[in-house]
């Protein structure tokens, strides 16, 4: 799909567009309560929202696709934002459907939101693709492209990536990987992006590590899933669409500072070969791990990213990943969960979600979560059990054993990956790239 933004005016050609005057009160009293759309002057629409609204632009965005209109030339008091265009276009994309809008805004404005709609429209279009097309070294090199887009748009510094996949030396290394992606004909690997600002070289300290769960198709192994919760499975693979976007766009906002992101990919399928409950994995840290659920396949490869991030000297490690169904049950899906050892997010990152008014919410990391993840075998198992355990956090306890406790580490359970039904900000079916701005803004100032 295309997306082509401008600047409202004179040169406008306005039989190609509807004109929608967004307003701030209430429609007549002849309109039933909540109506949203009325007819204004010269063929114009009126869109209603209330005043200081949450999300007003995305909403708005939403409301007027749901009207199956996609060329709008939006009529506002006041000149719009980057963000507000920015998320304006993010309410209207479906997947499918061409977006053209006019806003009034300066041109480099408008072009500046043109630049984020379209990486971030591409991000969802990756974490939405289907899983025929987008096996694991697949995803990596569209991926890699992403980056090396954003880093030749930036006009500086440079990218870098690596892959070992299945086969090459080197990859026995990768526990995780080798487990989960024993069930299938499809090579699982370890991408690597690398950021090089200008004049920084590869042995410069690395500032971050982006690690992200990359399974490209999930069935649940031989704990196989329900049909019900398999069909949207194509997007397990959002940790790694999301951490590979957050470095293009920090890219094209102007970063400078050495950044990598691992990117363990695979699928988990059931075949002769596939992962057993039973199994015992031992890492290259020493800790072994029982399986007792092969649908917990996620943290098992992302124990390897993390690992690698630890022997690359990473001084501060984000993580993401459609880790646990918990993580939906406890803050559903309009909410970011974050989890984070100290139990106390930065400042900056809670200022950014919040100003981009994307919704972040921090679930807790106890070191008694651990006790959930008991093994008779083996130093812990995959999956939590016991009366009362919490997955998303059970889940971030088995992760901390691979990072290292005075290492800076966010954890994000991407519970807000996907909108399985349409809300008043998203389209329905759709993978939605929540957070992935907000990110890459922390990522260019923290």
């Amino acid at each position: 799909m295309k997306i082509n933004l401008s600047v409202r005016g004179a040169e406008l050609d306005a039989a190609q567009y509807v004109r929608v005057n967004l307003c701030f009160d209430k429609p007549s009293a002849l309109f039933a309560e909540g109506t949203a759309i009325t007819p204004g002057d010269n063929g114009s629409l009126n869109l209603y929202l209330e005043e200081g609204e949450f999300k007003a632009l995305q909403k708005a965005g939403r409301t007027i696709a749901n009207f199956g209109l996609f060329n709008v030339d939006l009529n506002t008091a006041a000149p719009l934002s980057v963000k507000d265009m920015l998320f304006f276009v993010i309410g209207m994309y479906d997947g499918r459907t061409d977006i053209k809008a006019a806003f009034n805004a300066s041109e480099e404005d408008v072009k500046q939101a043109r630049l984020l709609a379209e990486f971030i429209t591409e991000i969802r279009d990756l974490a939405n693709s289907q899983a025929r097309l987008s096996t694991p070294l697949h995803l990596i090199e569209d991926l890699s492209a992403l980056c090396q887009k954003a880093c030749a748009l930036a006009g500086r510094g440079q990218v870098k990536s690596t892959v070992i996949k299945r086969g090459d030396a080197g990859f026995e290394a990768f526990t995780g990987l080798n487990a989960v992606g024993a069930g299938s004909c499809n090579a699982p690997a370890m991408g690597m992006i690398e950021f090089l600002p200008e004049g920084c070289t590869a042995d410069a300290p690395l500032s971050y590590a982006l690690v992200g769960k990359g399974i490209t198709f999930d069935s649940g192994g031989y704990d196989l899933k329900p049909p019900k919760f398999m069909a949207s499975m194509r997007t397990d693979k959002t940790g790694a669409v999301s951490m590979a976007g957050v470095l293009a766009l920090s890219i094209v906002l102007g970063l400078d500072k050495h950044v990598k992101c691992y990117l363990p990919c695979t699928e988990n399928l059931v075949s002769g070969s596939s992962m057993l409950p039973g199994d015992i994995y031992t890492y290259s840290n020493g800790v072994s791990v029982e399986i007792n659920n092969t649908d917990a396949e996620g943290r098992l490869i992302l124990a390897d990213g993390l690992l690698q991030a630890k022997a690359d000297g990473a001084q501060a490690i984000i993580d993401a990943a459609t880790l646990t169904g918990a993580a939906k049950v406890a803050v559903g899906r309009d909410i970011t969960a974050v989890l984070t050892p100290s139990n106390q997010l930065p400042k900056l990152l809670t200022e950014l979600f919040a100003y981009n008014e994307e919704e972040l919410w921090p679930l807790p990391m106890r070191p008694y979560h651990k006790r959930h993840l008991k093994s008779s075998r083996a130093d812990m198992s995959n999956a939590g059990s016991g009366e009362g355990a919490p997955g998303a956090s059970t889940a971030a306890a088995f992760l901390q054993a691979f990072v290292d406790k005075d290492t800076p580490w966010l954890h994000f359970d991407l519970s807000s990956a996907y909108m399985a039904e349409p809300s008043p900000y998203y389209a329905g079916g759709m993978s939605t790239a929540a957070g992935v701005y907000s990110l890459a803004q922390y990522l260019l100032k923290a």
